[in-house]
């Protein structure tokens, strides 16, 4: 799909807006104290890359920005049932219902911020202002 008039972060947004009941969502950066980070959330990062997909005329007529859904977790993800495991699911399930292509990746846990990282890449194709 190829979306015409918002921006990536936006377009992020409205992919997974409905889930902000279950699981906090964050645009691009967490300004929570670490005694105040939730156990699970959500960080959208759009346009990590981002460039022209269809060329007209010499001017950028679509543009492709790579992005991320990233879930960061607290805590050990070792087993199905924990929360972790648990919003993966949740968030695979809401974008498979929507049909967006993306692919995951388990980023393991993180020693140093004791938390275990899980991440959805998706390409964004929009019609720049």
């Amino acid at each position: 799909m190829i979306y015409i008039g918002k921006d990536p972060q936006q377009i992020l947004w409205d992919m997974v807006k409905d889930l902000r009941t279950q699981i906090p969502i964050y645009k691009e950066t967490m300004h929570e104290e670490a005694k105040d980070t939730p156990n699970s959330y959500m960080l959208l990062r759009s346009k990590i890359s981002n460039g022209t997909k269809t060329r007209g005329d010499g001017k950028s007529l679509i543009k492709l920005a790579d992005c991320d859904i990233h879930l960061v977790s607290k805590g050990y993800a070792d087993d199905t049932t924990d929360l972790h495991n648990i919003n993966i699911k949740l968030i695979s399930k809401h974008l498979d219902n929507q049909e967006i292509d993306y692919m995951d990746f388990n980023l393991g846990y993180n020693e140093e911020f004791k938390s275990t990282e899980h991440t959805f890449s998706l390409g964004v194709e929009y019609i720049g202002e």
